[in-house]
C-alpha cells in the first residue's frame, strides 16, 4: 500500500473538508490546507529534501481555516474524522509493542474487528482502525476518550494525549523521523496493512461495555449529536466579572506546596500521587504537562515545577517551552482524560474543578486601615435631574444650556469626607489583603482529617465607623461598607454606603438581616453564609460599644442647645473645631447643602446686583444670613413674601441667591408639591437656616384659609403636638425652629389676607413683609455671565457664615441690640409691628456683620437695604391700615349675610306693613322658622331705623368674624354723639306679624335714616 493509499484509507473523503499536512522541524513549522490528497506530493518531497519531520493531519478542517493567519489545525475547526488511533510509547522495541498490541486486541475481543493498520514511526508505533465512513468530530470524540481510556485500563502504553485529539497529527509513511537523539534518520513505514475498514457504532459500543466504572469518564454518552443553535454560542472567556470579584479573587493565594504535602497525607491529589510514584516511567509526559498547568498558577510555581522535571526527569529548556505552551490549569476531567483511573476515586471528584483548590489561600491583612469617607451621596436622582432642568433657567431666563449633570463635571460639589479607621476584625474572622470579610471554619474532609478552611462573608469591606446617641436615649451603630463598582479591566468607582442600625436589631439575627439587605448587602454565596455574617455584624458592634463612646448626633440644623451650629454633616465650635458626624433624618438637606465652587466667585452676582442699586432684592437676599440671627431673640420666625403675576421680575432669582448661600440653589429649596405638614417638618430639620418654599399660588387660591395659617405656624416656632402610635402617650416634638421664611407666587397675599373674609387677619399681616415686583429685569449678556455663577459657587458663604457666628455670639447680641435701637427710631415701629421689627433687624444686622470689620465675607449697602425695608414696612401699614375692621363693617356683614331672614317693618298709609328683607309682598304675611332679626323704619321714632338682633346670634357673628362682642358694642356705644343709641332689650322678634310670640334679649341699634341705606339697610356711621 501506497502512502496516498494509506492516507486515502484513514481520512474522510474530500467532500468532507480540508486535508492538512505540517512540517514541525522549523521555527516556521508550516502547514498547508488542500483539497485533493494529490496536492500534497510536491511539498512532502520539498519537505524530505529539506530533512523536514512530516505530519498529516487526521482529520480534515473547515474552508475558512485559509483566511487564517493562526490557530488553524485546531479541534474548534476539525470537522471529520475516519480513523481511530494510538501512539505506542513506552516499549523496549518495537517486538515488544507488537506483542503488547496483540495481547490487548485478544484480552478486549477487539481482534473480531480485524488487524490495524500499524505505522513504524522511527521510534515507536502508530496504529490505525478506519471506519466503513466518516464521522463528524463531536460524535468521534467521546468514543475516542472511551478507546484511550480502554488502552490505560488494559495496560497498553500509548501516548493519553494522542488518541482523543481531533486536531492530532502523526507521521506520514515514506518520510523520515529526523529527531536528533537518532543521529541517522529513520524511516517511517506502513509496517502491517491492516484487513479494512470497521463499523463506527459496533466499535464504539464494544469499547463502552469493555470500560470499568473506575475508568469510564464522567458522561457514559459515547454518541454525541450535533445541535444547531443559531447566534454565537457564549464563551466564559467573554464573561466580565465584576470589579468585586476580581478583588476577592486577588485575596486568593495558591500554593503548590500546600498541595504536594497534602498528597503526602493521602488527603491531596491522586494524580500528582499516581506521578510522584511513576514519574521515572515513560508516558508519564501528558501527566507530566496537566500538573505543569497546575504549577505554573501557584505562588511557587517555578520551584515545584523544577521539582516535578527532575523526578522523570525531563530537560530544564523542555520544560520551559511546555509552561510556554500551555494556556490554563487543566480541570480534573482533562487529567481523567489523560490518566484515567484515578480521579473517580478521589474524595474531591466533582466537587473541585482542579486540585489548585486545595492548595488555595486567602491573603489577609488585619491591620487597621483608614478610609478617607464621604458624608454623603453625590450622585444626582433621576428626580433632582428632572426637577433642576424644569428650574435651571436660573432663573428669570439667566440660562447656559447647561444640564445639573453638566454642572457636576464642570466643577464638582466639594464633598464633606472624614477619615475612619477600620480595626481589626473580631476573633474567628479575618480581612482580606483586597477587601472582603473571611470566615475561618473547622471541618473533617471524607477521611476525618480535621481542616480549617476560610470562607467569604462578603466580598467587600463592612465594619463599624461610630456608635451613635441620638436624643440623648436611642443608641445606633454606624456601620460603613466600602465596594468598588464595575468591571474588572475597566474603569471602577468607589461606593460607600452608610448602615444605621439600631442597637437593639444586632441581638436579632433576621432583622439585622433585613437591614442590611435593605442597603443591598448579602452575604455570599447565598443563605448559607447568613449566620456567618450575622456574627461577624454583632461582634463587631459590641467591640464597638466597648472601645467607642457614643456620640451624640444633632437632629436638626443650626443652633444647638451648647451653642454649637450644624450644617452640613459638621458641628462647628466656638473653638474652632469642626465634628463630622453622620446625622441620620438629614440626609436630603445634607445632600444639598454641599459647597461648590470659591466665595471669591460667590460674591459676584450679589455685588452686580449692589452696582445697580438693586437695593429691595438685596434686602430679601441678606435675610439668608439673617435667619440664623432668628436665634437671638424673642421670636421664633418671620414670613417674605415675593409676589407678582409677571414672570422675570427676580422672584425666582432672589430665591436662588438666597438658596446658594446654604447649599444648592435649586435643589435646597422646599418643593411646590410639599404639604404644610412636610413644610412643617422641613423648618424644623432646618432650624435656623431659612425655608424657601416657591409658588404657593395654587395652594392660595384653592384654600384661602392655607396661607394665614402657614404664616402663623411657621412665626410661632413649633410644629403640631402628636401621640404616639398605640399609646396614650404624647410624642417629644422635635418640630421646633427660629428661622425665616421666604414664599413667591403669582398673587399678592396682602390682598389675600385683606380681602373678603370672614376672619380676621390682622395678625398675619404684621407677621409678614410683602415684595410685588412689576417690572421684569434685564440683563446684559456680560450681566448673564455673572448671574449664571450660581450654577457653580454655592454653600461657601453659608460655612464661612457658620464659623464666625459660633466664635462671635456675643458680638451678634451686640450688634443686633444697637440695630434694633436704629431700627425703632428711623421706622417709628410700635409694640404691634414687633414682628416687622425683628425680621428687618435681623436683615440689617445680618448686612452689617457680613462687611469687612466682622465676618469679612461681603460688603453689602446698608443703608440702601433699609431704605428698601423702610419702603415695604410702610407699604404693610397702608394696606394694615386700610383692613381694620370696625363694628359698622361686623353689622354690615351681619346684615348682609342674613338680610333675607330679617323681619323688616315700615309704615304704609295707616297701616304697618311687615316682611323678610327685600320681599315687597303686601299684608301681613306668615314668618319663616328662623328669624335673624329685625329691623323697623321710623315706627318708634320720626327718623330712625331700629335694629333688632338677639344677641346670642350676634355673639357668634362676632366671634366668626374675629372681633370682639364688647368690643362691637363699645365702639357703637361711643358714636352717640352721631345719633347711635345702643341697648339691650327684651324683645318679642315676631310683634306685628302672623308668627308666635317669640321674646328674645336683643340688642337694639338705634340709627339716624339718613346713615342706612334703605334697599339693603347697610348702615354708614363714624367714617364722615
Amino acid at each position: 500500500m501506497k502512502p496516498l493509499e494509506f492516507l486515502a484509507e484513514v481520512l474522510p473523503s474530500p467532500q468532507h473538508g480540508l486535508y492538512c499536512i505540517a512540517e514541525l522541524s522549523s521555527k516556521r513549522k508550516e502547514h498547508l490546507f488542500v483539497d485533493e490528497l494529490t496536492e500534497i506530493k510536491p511539498q512532502v518531497k520539498k519537505w524530505i529534501s529539506e530533512s523536514r519531520d512530516i505530519y498529516f493531519a487526521l482529520a480534515t478542517f473547515t474552508p475558512e481555516v485559509r483566511s487564517l493567519t493562526k490557530n488553524r489545525r485546531t479541534a474548534t475547526n476539525a470537522t471529520y474524522v475516519k480513523a481511530f488511533f494510538i501512539d505506542m510509547d513506552g516499549y523496549e522495541s518495537k517486538k515488544a509493542a507488537a506483542q503488547a498490541l496483540s495481547t490487548f486486541l485478544e484480552s478486549t475481543g477487539l481482534d473480531a474487528f480485524g488487524q490495524p493498520h500499524v505505522v513504524g514511526s522511527g521510534g515507536g508505533l502508530h496504529c490505525y482502525w478506519p471506519l466503513d465512513e466518516a464521522v463528524d468530530v463531536v460524535t468521534w470524540k467521546p468514543v475516542a476518550e472511551n478507546f484511550k481510556r480502554l488502552c490505560k485500563q488494559e495496560g497498553l502504553r500509548i501516548d493519553m494525549t494522542v488518541t482523543a485529539d481531533a486536531a492530532r497529527v502523526l507521521r506520514i509513511p515514506g518520510t523520515f523521523n529526523n529527531k536528533a537523539k537518532y543521529g541517522t534518520p529513520r524511516p517511517v513505514q506502513l509496517l502491517l496493512q491492516g484487513t479494512g475498514a470497521i463499523d463506527f457504532k459496533r466499535f464504539a459500543a464494544t469499547i463502552r461495555g469493555l470500560l470499568k466504572d473506575e475508568y469510564a469518564p464522567p458522561s457514559n454518552n459515547f454518541l454525541a449529536t450535533s445541535v444547531n443553535i443559531e447566534g454565537t454560542r457564549p464563551s466564559k472567556a467573554e464573561t466580565k466579572k465584576s470589579a468585586m470579584a476580581e478583588a476577592l479573587m486577588n485575596n486568593s493565594a495558591t500554593r503548590f506546596e500546600t498541595i504536594w504535602l497534602k498528597t503526602e497525607k493521602d488527603v491531596g491529589c491522586g494524580q500528582l500521587a499516581y506521578y510522584q510514584q511513576n514519574a521515572q516511567h515513560d508516558g508519564m509526559e501528558p501527566l507530566w504537562r496537566g500538573l505543569l498547568s497546575w504549577t505554573k498558577t501557584c505562588e511557587d510555581g517555578e520551584a515545584f515545577s523544577r521539582k516535578l522535571s527532575e523526578l522523570h526527569p525531563y530537560p530544564l529548556d523542555r520544560m520551559y517551552k511546555k509552561l510556554d505552551e500551555i494556556k490554563g490549569p487543566y480541570p480534573c476531567v482533562k487529567m481523567d482524560s489523560e490518566n484515567p483511573g484515578i480521579c473517580p476515586s478521589c474524595q474531591y471528584w466533582g466537587q473541585i474543578t482542579n486540585a489548585l483548590a486545595l492548595g488555595r489561600e486567602v491573603r489577609v491583612d488585619n491591620r487597621t486601615k483608614t478610609y478617607e469617607l464621604p458624608l454623603q451621596n453625590t450622585q444626582l436622582t433621576a428626580d433632582e435631574l428632572e426637577e433642576e432642568a424644569a428650574a435651571a433657567k436660573l432663573d428669570d431666563g439667566i440660562n447656559d444650556g447647561k444640564s445639573a449633570l453638566d454642572d457636576e463635571v464642570i466643577n464638582g460639589r466639594v464633598v464633606p469626607t472624614r477619615a475612619a479607621t477600620r480595626p481589626p476584625p473580631p476573633k474567628g474572622f479575618d480581612y482580606g489583603e483586597n477587601g472582603g470579610i473571611y470566615v475561618t471554619l473547622k471541618e473533617r474532609d471524607a477521611t476525618g482529617v480535621e481542616v480549617k478552611t476560610q470562607v467569604p462573608v462578603l466580598p467587600y469591606d463592612l465594619f463599624v465607623v461610630d456608635m451613635l446617641r441620638i436624643d440623648e436615649k436611642e443608641h445606633y451603630a454606624h456601620l460603613m461598607a466600602v465596594k468598588k463598582i464595575g468591571v474588572a479591566g475597566e474603569a471602577t468607582t468607589m461606593e460607600y454606603v452608610p448602615i444605621i442600625l439600631p442597637s437593639k436589631s444586632v441581638v436579632a439575627k433576621e432583622e439585622l438581616l433585613k437591614c442590611l439587605a435593605s442597603h443591598n448587602i448579602y452575604a455570599s454565596h447565598g443563605a448559607t453564609m447568613d449566620p456567618y455574617l450575622f456574627q461577624y455584624v454583632r461582634a463587631c458592634v459590641n467591640q464597638a460599644a466597648l472601645t467607642k463612646p457614643a456620640v451624640d448626633v444633632p437632629i436638626q440644623l443650626g443652633w444647638q442647645k451648647n451653642g454649637t451650629f450644624v450644617y452640613n454633616n459638621r458641628i462647628f465650635s466656638k473653638d474652632g473645631t469642626e465634628v463630622v458626624v453622620p446625622m441620620p433624618g438629614l440626609e436630603n438637606i445634607n445632600r444639598n447643602t454641599n459647597s461648590k465652587g470659591t466665595l471669591e466667585d460667590w460674591r459676584k452676582p450679589w455685588e452686580l446686583l449692589a452696582q445697580r442699586q438693586m437695593y429691595t432684592l438685596l434686602a430679601f437676599c441678606v435675610d439668608s444670613f439673617g435667619s440664623t440671627l432668628m436665634h437671638f431673640g424673642d421670636y421664633e420666625g418671620f414670613v417674605w413674601h415675593i409676589g407678582s403675576t409677571k414672570s422675570g421680575t427676580g422672584k425666582s432669582l432672589t430665591l436662588s441667591l438666597k438658596a446658594g448661600v446654604w447649599g444648592h440653589p435649586v435643589r435646597y429649596r422646599t418643593s411646590k408639591g410639599s404639604s404644610p405638614v412636610a413644610m412643617q417638618q422641613r423648618a424644623g430639620l432646618l432650624n435656623s437656616l431659612p425655608l424657601l418654599i416657591d409658588e404657593i399660588t395654587v395652594k392660595s387660591r384653592t384654600d384661602e384659609n392655607w396661607v394665614p395659617q402657614l404664616i402663623f405656624d411657621l412665626t410661632e416656632g413649633q410644629g403640631k403636638e402628636r401621640m404616639e402610635s398605640g399609646s396614650n402617650k404624647e410624642r417629644i416634638n422635635n418640630s421646633t425652629w427660629s428661622l425665616s421664611c421666604t414664599l413667591t407666587s403669582n398673587t399678592h397675599l396682602v390682598d389675600v389676607l385683606t380681602g373678603g373674609r370672614k376672619h380676621s387677619t390682622h395678625g398675619e399681616m404684621q407677621r409678614m413683609l410683602e415684595w410685588t415686583p412689576e417690572e421684569g429685569l434685564s440683563f446684559s449678556e456680560q450681566e448673564r455671565e455673572t448671574l449664571r455663577l450660581l450654577r457653580t459657587n454655592y454653600g461657601v458663604a453659608g460655612q464661612e457664615w457658620a464659623r464666625w457666628q459660633v466664635k462671635n455670639r456675643p458680638t451678634i447680641t451686640e450688634v443686633l441690640q444697637k440695630v434694633q435701637i436704629q431700627l425703632r427710631k428711623e421706622f417709628n415701629f410700635i409694640d404691634e409691628e414687633r414682628y416687622w421689627h425683628n425680621g428687618c433687624t435681623k436683615a440689617v444686622a445680618a448686612a452689617i456683620m457680613l462687611g469687612p470689620r466682622y465676618a469679612n465675607i461681603i460688603e453689602l449697602p446698608v443703608n440702601g437695604i433699609i431704605s428698601a425695608l423702610k419702603q415695604l414696612v410702610e407699604s404693610a401699614r397702608a394696606a394694615y391700615k386700610r383692613s381694620i375692621r370696625s363694628a359698622e363693617d361686623v353689622l354690615n356683614a351681619y346684615t348682609r349675610d342674613h338680610y333675607g331672614k330679617f323681619i323688616v317693618l315700615r309704615k304704609e298709609d295707616s297701616s304697618i306693613l311687615a316682611n323678610f328683607g327685600a320681599d315687597n309682598t303686601e299684608g301681613k304675611t306668615s314668618t319663616r322658622n328662623t328669624v335673624m332679626g329685625r329691623i323697623e323704619h321710623e315706627i318708634n321714632r320720626e327718623g330712625y331705623v331700629d335694629y333688632f338682633i338677639e344677641e346670642t346670634l350676634l355673639k357668634a357673628h362676632c366671634s366668626s368674624m374675629s372681633f370682639g362682642y364688647s368690643d362691637f358694642k363699645r365702639q357703637l356705644a361711643a358714636l352717640r354723639s352721631e345719633g347711635v343709641y345702643v341697648e339691650v332689650v327684651r324683645k318679642n322678634m315676631l310683634a306685628r306679624t302672623d308668627g308666635p310670640t317669640m321674646r328674645v334679649q336683643a340688642l337694639h341699634i338705634a340709627i339716624p335714616k339718613e346713615r342706612v341705606d334703605d334697599e339693603v339697610a347697610q348702615v354708614s356711621v363714624g367714617s364722615d
